[in-house]
Formats: structure tokens, sequence, C-alpha cells
């Protein structure tokens, strides 16, 4: 397996809206469990790092990366980039492909074709698929350089937009071959409670090892499930929206600020 690609997944504790998500349990094992045991299946890369922050409250997520044999790294609370910066110092990595600790669901097989897109682009994202389902791929070299000319230090929300918005970056749109998979109205990521409601019931109908098909299968069966965070999507968009990081470079750049 490729270990100077990693998978970063950034994960704390302290969530205003939901406290202590990471560590919900759905059949005996926690959310942030469940999100490791699944992008373990990847057939491409073999360096999996929690990426989480100094506080206190934090200390558990050290003690379940070791559980599960997986790295951990400690860094800012509120720069996912220079902490992610500073990680890939750490192990050395020349790309990453960040699946963020909401994502329980997030697909192996996006996983893979991100790390293999990467030899071509600087940022990858995913367009039509189910919120929550994508990973987003980044090169170090293209992170280092975000880092040393943004103006900000709060990057814990929307830092995407550092590569996609500036101009400097070369960024590179997937889209799943299977149209089965394009549906974006699905939202896969664990924000609030009804999430977490939603995400025990997949658990209740589908047996390990499932993938997203399954999950879009099931929902599209039974759309009684899909309606138990469905009216969530507007406020989770609204809130996502209110707290995205606005892309300011540092002065002495001519690059024009378009946050």
């Amino acid at each position: 397996m490729d270990n100077a690609t990693a998978i970063f997944i950034p994960v704390r504790l302290s969530s205003a809206r939901f406290p202590l998500k990471a560590m919900r349990k759905i059949q005996d094992k926690p959310c942030i469990q469940l999100l490791v045991e699944r992008v373990k299946r990847s057939r491409k890369i073999g360096l999996i790092v929690l990426c989480t922050t100094t506080n206190k409250i934090d200390d558990e997520l050290v003690n379940v990366a070791k559980g599960l044999d997986v790295e951990c790294f400690r860094g800012s609370d509120v720069d996912i980039l220079e902490r992610y910066r500073q990680a890939a110092r750490n192990h050395n990595v020349k790309n990453i492909v960040n699946v963020d600790g909401d994502d329980i669901f997030c697909e192996p097989s996006f996983i893979d074709l991100t790390s293999e897109k990467l030899a071509d682009a600087d940022c990858i994202l995913w367009q039509d698929v189910p919120l929550g389902s994508s990973p987003i791929g980044i090169r170090v070299s293209a992170l280092e350089k975000v880092c040393s000319i943004k103006d900000v230090s709060n990057t814990e929300t929307g830092w995407a937009r550092f590569f996609t918005e500036t101009g400097l970056f070369r960024v590179i749109h997937l889209r799943p071959d299977d149209p089965e998979l394009r549906d974006p109205s699905i939202r896969l990521t664990l924000d609030y409670e009804q999430d977490f409601k939603l995400f025990e019931k997949i658990y209740e109908n589908l047996k390990e090892p499932f993938d997203l098909r399954d999950i879009v299968r099931l929902l599209r069966a039974k759309p009684e499930l899909a309606k138990i965070n469905e009216n969530l999507k507007d406020i989770y968009m609204k809130n996502f929206n209110s707290k995205a990081v606005r892309v300011k470079l540092k002065k002495d750049l001519e690059i024009r600020d378009k946050g």
C-alpha cells in the first residue's frame, strides 16, 4: 500500500451542536470506530491518521486511535489546514485524502480513486454524490502553499475554498460512473441527533460489509428512513455557509481576495 498518501480524519469532541458525537455508539461501537473500520477497506492507502486537537477533551480520541491501530496527531483547535500541514510533515506524506470525522459512510472506492487522481491535481472534490459519502484529495505541496499565503487562522469550516477560489491550484471534480450513486439529495453526515437516528436505522437494516450502493438502495426502498433527517438539509447548509471561512490572502500577494 501507498504510505506517501495518507487518510486524514479530522475529529474532535467539543462540537457545539452535537457534543461527543464521534463517541456515540451504534451496535456497541463508537461512530469514529465505524468510520475507521470503513476507511480501512481502502485498497490503496495504508496510513490512517486521526487528526484531533490538543484540547483535554480529545485525550479520549488518542486512546481510540491506539485501540484501532491507527496513528494520531494533535494540533490546532480551529485551524484545520495548519493541523494538516503539521501532521503531513510529522508523517512525511505527500498526498492527503481527507475523510471528515462526521462521514462514517465515506465510500472506500471513492477514497481509492481520489488517491489515484492526485497524481494529476492539487485538490480533488466529488460532485453529485450523497453528502458525507466522499473525501477531498489534497496534494501536500499545495497545502503548504495555502498555509503560507492565507491570512486567516480559523479554517475549521469550508477550508477547501482556499484551493477552489484562489485560482492558484489545479482542481479536479470527480463523479461516480454508476448513475445509481449520483444522488446529492441524500444526506449522510453526522451533525444532529436525527442524523444519528438515521445511521442507527441503516445499521439495523444492513449487514456489514455494506457500501454506498447498498445504502442508496435501502433509502429508496424505505423512503421513510430518508425522511428522518430530510428536514435538516436547509438548516445544515445555512449553518455551514454562516461558518465557512472567508478566503483572505496576505496583502503582499497580487491575487485579489475572492472571499
